[in-house]
């Protein structure tokens, strides 16, 4: 019943997802379109804006000064540096050296020696102006430049005559930002964008300071020809709005990736439970088979040696007392494994098996050892037991627990009778009690020591040898366990023996 509740909320919850996904992928496309023709818009109008910028800035300017400039006569350079507006003029020789009249600036005369001697000494020769082609323009911008500005130097390489000469011109940045910029960033309430120009280190150089939380309604175009690692971000003018269409587009996303989560997860779980439900099913008939084996033989014993006692069958008393035991030593083999059975049917019907009291755990792992002594003589092994003395005491099923530790050794006497010995450790670890069962058997693969403590499942080097066993030993140990507050592991390695430790809290 609950099984059929779990499957019918899981479809109900893959219905609603699949409706949802279908409800934002119509609203998904029917913005996106105007969404993208706006954004083409803006990224049309930062380039175009960003071009006319650099075409006046340079073209206009630049290119006028370079044209008019004359190796033979440069008496009116300063007059057409001041038409210009540029802030200094350099006018240099094919050995890098200033000619005779080559520079002016409209820095006072101090400070143009100073800016004279820094440009020499230190930009000079970053410019690379012999490898630039004969009258093409190139630039330089620096961040930190004299007296810690930025700056935008522009140079070309001419001839005249049979002589090559290059003019440099510091352009003016101070009239780019306080002159231009007003002229094509208009910040009129009226204006239906906000634009901003940052550094290249993101810094606010001019225009409305926005934060970019719009999301893909922010463009960004850079300056390419004149301050390298500029830009020009555009935005809408109401960026409330865009802040509560980008608190949409988050809510639409948690929600989207929220439904196809659930699809997944109910798709996987669906995936799971039938691959869990057929592996149950051939585990559970293996387990029967197993089961049925398990009881056939103590059963088979107890009725040839019982039919032998009650003929008379018997040479002497020694031999009777023999049977006798024999007898007993299946009776309690059977009795044990029907306790396996029951507790484990009652575990996985819920029902409480545990009844906990203070109790020496020393006592009852000597109880449990003497109790497979009989198992352990027959297999001709032998058992190492190291029990650490004044143990405090615990809560504790000793019942539940002795089954748990017998479990262990006949586990070890089963699968690893070649190793010959067992070796059992109890001992305080801080605040845990620790009890270990060591053997010297085949080990456990390493892929298969979590399976092991699953319900039905045996080793596939188990199901290979004529062992018989029913597959619920290790996963009522590991139930004992965890209902005492503790747990158990398995350290092994193929060929080198099984170390199983049980902890339990003091």
């Amino acid at each position: 019943m609950r099984r059929l509740l779990v499957v019918n909320a899981l479809i109900f919850a893959v219905l609603a997802a699949a409706v949802a996904l279908a409800y934002y992928s119509y609203s998904y496309s029917s913005g996106v379109t105007s969404k993208e023709r706006e954004l083409q818009l803006m990224r049309d109008l930062a380039e175009e804006k960003v071009l006319n910028i650099e075409s006046w800035f340079v073209q206009e300017s630049d290119t006028a000064l370079f044209r008019e400039v004359q190796l033979d006569d440069l008496s009116k350079l300063k007059e057409l540096a001041d038409a210009s507006q540029m802030r200094s003029v350099f006018v240099l020789d094919d050995q890098m050296k200033l000619v005779a009249g080559g520079y002016v600036t409209r820095r006072n005369p101090k400070e143009g020696n100073e800016f004279r001697d820094w440009f020499t000494s230190k930009v000079l020769e970053h410019l690379a102006l012999k490898a630039q082609k004969l009258n093409q323009r190139g630039h330089v911008y620096g961040a930190n430049g004299w007296n810690g500005k930025p700056f935008v130097f522009s140079f070309i390489r001419r001839q005249a005559g049979d002589r090559t000469f290059y003019i440099v011109i510091e352009d003016d940045l101070d009239r780019l930002v306080g002159w231009l910029f007003p002229q094509f960033f208009s910040s009129s309430e009226r204006s239906k964008r906000l634009y901003e120009v940052v550094n290249e280190r993101g810094e606010h150089i001019y225009g409305t300071q926005f934060l970019e939380t719009s999301g893909e309604l922010v463009v960004a175009w850079p300056f390419v020809d004149t301050v390298d690692g500029w830009v020009l971000r555009v935005a809408e003018r109401d960026l409330e709005f865009q802040d509560q269409l980008a608190k949409r587009r988050v809510l639409d996303s948690v929600l989207i990736g929220g439904a196809v989560l659930v699809i997944l997860a109910s798709l996987g779980f669906l995936a799971i439970a039938i691959r869990r439900e057929r592996r149950a099913n051939e585990l559970k008939s293996d387990f029967i088979s197993n089961v049925s084996h398990e009881l056939k033989t103590p059963l088979s014993i107890i009725s040839m040696f019982g039919e032998m006692l009650a003929n008379g069958r018997t040479k002497n008393t020694e031999q009777a007392t023999e049977y006798a035991e024999i007898i007993w030593r299946e009776s309690v083999r059977l009795g044990r494994l029907i306790d396996n059975v029951l507790d484990f049917a009652k575990i996985e019907r819920g029902m409480g098996v545990y009844e906990f009291d203070d109790a020496d755990v020393g006592e009852v792992v000597t109880r449990a050892i003497e109790l497979v002594g009989r198992r352990l003589a027959a297999a001709e092994m032998t058992i190492n037991a190291e029990l650490e003395p004044d143990l405090p005491p615990i809560r504790l099923d000793a019942n539940a627990f002795t089954l748990a530790v017998m479990n262990l050794i006949d586990n070890a006497i089963k699968y690893a009778t070649e190793g010959k010995k067992i070796e059992v450790r109890l001992k305080r670890d801080g605040a845990r009690i620790l009890l270990t069962v060591r053997d010297w058997g085949p080990g456990i693969h390493p892929e298969e020591q979590e399976q092991i403590f699953e319900r039905f499942y045996r080793a596939r080097a188990v199901r290979l040898k004529p062992i018989r066993g029913s597959g619920i030993g290790l996963a009522l140990v590991q139930h004992i366990a965890r209902a005492h507050g503790g747990d158990v592991s398995v350290d092994s390695a193929s060929g080198q023996g099984a170390t199983f430790q049980i902890w339990l809290p003091i």
